[in-house]
């Protein structure tokens, strides 16, 4: 049988994408996974790929490391899709079994939790690990990694690697499914479209997505409109306890565990807290810091300009973009507010000399 690969004749996809598309055909079965804490670009290209692959015949799953939010559950696939648990024997073997292992929307492996290692040992016995991202300061563990920081989502990546694709097999392969899923990812990387990596480019994207037959409104809807009493509840605490630091330059709010458990709010339902600190005309850096039940505290960092918060983030084993990053410190949330307020003023420091 005839190499489809050999039909790629896109220099600039054969150049890119050639080492994953050889990955890609020579597996049977693969295994997808994201980051933990997992967000809509990460799991909207799972669901992309996932359609994408079965349509070419490979046999796939979904396995990622912490529980899906329950306003992307309505993606197609997330339903079957495995949470990781490291006495389930049946997880272990679906990663032992796989041919190829693809991590999308992270390139720090570690961010997979208890995956890593299981993956990292069958990569020495000849399973192959692919890494598809957009993120800065990637880490070199994978057989083929694509991480292109200028992509606006690992979406928009997910996208062309399905370009490709077609090119390979000569036929369409974004239908309404992969077209949702694809969507998702790259309308929730780019808060809508509005963020500055938000290109003529993403835009004709979009459009070739939306002539699927799928709902902006619906997929919008589904993803932002979930406001209910608990996460209102969570959104007036958290407004009314914003701080305010550095000439208002420095907005920071910090949600305990104890907040979370009385609202009865979810850890996703957090993600829109940041918007109410980047609203603020002073506010060059927000930070959201939030107890985590083990004691440690998940970071979101937001900046504008050439504040570089993930550099910041870096430090504590985190990273993401210039202007929007994330960790999870080792700290307990009032020692995480006393050590990542004195890291940001500090950046505002030397940014204003």
């Amino acid at each position: 049988m005839s190499n489809p690969l050999v039909k790629v004749k896109n220099p600039a996809l054969a150049s890119v994408w050639r080492p994953v598309l050889e990955l890609i055909e020579n597996a049977t079965r693969i295994v997808l996974s994201t980051h933990e804490n997992s967000d809509g670009d990460g799991l909207g290209s799972e669901v992309a790929m996932y359609a994408v692959l079965t349509e070419l015949g490979k046999e796939v799953c979904i396995i990622n490391p912490t529980s899906i939010p329950k306003n992307y559950q309505f993606l197609p696939y997330l339903a079957d899709a495995h949470i990781f648990k490291e006495d389930s024997a049946e997880h272990k073997a679906k990663l032992e079994q796989a041919d190829l292992f693809i991590l999308l929307d992270t390139n720090h492996i570690g961010r997979t939790r208890g995956i890593k290692p299981i993956v990292l040992e069958r990569q020495k016995q000849g399973q192959k690990v692919v890494c598809i991202d957009h993120h800065l300061h990637p880490e070199e563990f994978a057989d083929a990694m694509v991480c292109l920081s200028y992509a606006s989502a690992t979406g928009e990546l997910a996208y062309e690697l399905i370009k490709a694709m077609e090119e390979c097999y000569g036929k369409s392969l974004i239908d309404k499914t992969a077209a949702t899923g694809l969507y998702t990812a790259i309308m929730t990387d780019t808060a809508s479209f509005k963020l500055p990596k938000t290109t003529p480019h993403v835009h004709r994207i979009v459009a070739e997505l939306l002539e699927t037959g799928i709902s902006p409104m619906e997929i919008y809807e589904k993803i932002y409109n979930t406001l209910n009493e608990n996460v209102l509840k969570l959104i007036s605490y958290g407004v009314g306890n914003i701080k305010l630091l550095g000439q208002n330059r420095l907005a920071y709010m910090p949600i305990s565990q104890a907040i979370l458990v009385e609202t009865k709010a979810e850890l996703s339902d957090t993600e829109r807290l940041l918007e109410y600190m980047v609203g603020i005309p002073t506010t060059l850096i927000s930070l959201l810091l939030i107890e985590l039940p083990d004691g440690r505290t998940k970071v979101s960092m937001r900046s504008r300009g050439d504040l570089a918060v993930n550099e910041i983030a870096m430090r504590y084993g985190g990273g993401g973009h210039k202007n929007a990053a994330g960790c999870t410190v080792p700290l307990p949330l009032h020692q995480a507010v006393e050590k990542l307020t004195a890291d940001t003023i500090t950046l505002l420091t030397i940014s204003n000399n």
